[in-house]
């Protein structure tokens, strides 16, 4: 298996479980905390890659970089956007109470 199908296959299945709680929150924050996590991702994982930190099989990647990093490692960061907003709603988050001084 490569990290391209597992990558697809993982957020296909976080895409069909958050996106019924997603829909009910704001988007312009998840989009502009997408948008700084995949900057982030490419930043550092390139480094990571290029300072030989993290290495990945050849035959398992796609082949297609940023500029050193594989393309798939922006999975993390689209996944992590799905999930922890989710879990967050899910998990019961900051109440309307909870922010209100005594």
């Amino acid at each position: 298996m490569t990290y391209v199908i597992l990558s697809v296959a993982v957020l296909a299945l976080l895409a069909v479980a958050c996106l019924p709680v997603l829909r009910r929150l704001p988007h312009r924050p998840l989009v502009l905390t997408g948008l700084v996590l995949l900057a982030l991702t490419v930043v550092f994982d390139n480094i990571i890659v290029g300072l030989e930190i993290v290495a990945y099989d050849e035959d398992l990647i796609s082949g297609v970089t940023m500029p050193i990093a594989p393309l798939e490692d922006l999975a993390y960061a689209i996944g992590a956007v799905l999930l922890v907003p989710t879990l967050w709603e899910s998990l019961g988050g900051r109440t309307a109470s909870a922010t209100e001084a005594p």
